[in-house]
């Protein structure tokens, strides 16, 4: 849930523009393997932004001022342009992130191995709103596969 911010809630800062409220929450946990894709979820209306840092071993905040953005996703809006695969007038597309072999436009897939990941979800906490949630799903893999050689 998102609660309606004020003065002294914990996790409520001023919208930059001074007429909202954003709630942020925060995460760290241990990274394995090297990143092949993270999608973030949360609700809308409310979800505003959701990163992902890498830190060195042992750090206890990991974040922008910590750690290395390896991925950050913001709600896009639809405005029903024909040309523009998952843009529906009326809904929001949440894009991943995704890493993968170059031949693909992708980035190489960042190892995590030993790192502390955190990550930062912001939200407009200008109202209250029931049913709103943080969730990372990360698909990551321990190491290249290697082709079988009938293939070579």
């Amino acid at each position: 849930d998102v609660p309606q911010c004020a003065d002294g809630i914990m996790g409520c800062s001023r919208d930059p523009s001074g007429h909202g409220w954003i709630h942020t929450i925060t995460g760290t946990f241990q990274g394995h393997g090297s990143l092949a894709l993270a999608n973030f979820h949360c609700h809308a209306p409310t979800c505003l932004s959701i990163a992902m840092y890498r830190c060195p071993a042992g750090t206890h905040i990991c974040n922008a001022t910590t750690g290395e953005l390896l991925c950050k996703e913001e709600p896009v809006y639809g405005v029903g342009r024909a040309d523009s695969r998952f843009d529906e007038s009326g809904y929001i597309f949440q894009p991943p992130c995704l890493w993968g072999g170059t031949e693909f436009g992708l980035e190489a897939p960042p190892n995590v191995t030993g790192y502390v990941l955190g990550s930062v979800k912001t939200s407009n906490a200008t109202f209250g709103h029931h049913g709103e949630m943080a969730w990372q799903q990360m698909y990551y893999f321990d190491q290249v596969p290697k082709a079988p050689d009938f293939f070579i």
